[in-house]
């Protein structure tokens, strides 16, 4: 895994709500054939199938990344938003994804 970086506010809003959050793919146009446009899709859980997830302890609290996730160089997340319209937003994730036949 490359860099993290999360500020402290951030920390503290993910340990409030559970102390994990795990970053999935978003596919907007093809959620079927899971490929071109990819967004993130961040929530406060564990997945229900780790072994699909990158697990990452980061100031006490647990990131899980999906493997199809593809990082830059580096993972930023943080909070967006104010009062009850705040939340995760990430940045540094490869937003075009092309299913590879292996």
């Amino acid at each position: 895994m490359n860099n993290i970086n999360i500020d402290n506010k951030t920390v503290d809003m993910i340990e409030k709500n559970n102390g994990s959050v795990t970053l999935n793919p978003l596919y907007i146009f093809n959620q079927n054939k899971q490929r071109g446009l990819v967004d993130v899709m961040l929530t406060f859980d564990i997945p229900e199938n780790e072994a699909m997830y990158e697990s990452i302890s980061y100031q006490g609290i647990n990131i899980y990344i999906h493997e199809q996730l593809k990082i830059k160089k580096e993972l930023r997340i943080r909070i967006t938003g104010f009062g009850p319209f705040k939340h995760l937003s990430c940045s540094g994730i490869k937003h075009f994804h092309k299913k590879t036949n292996v």
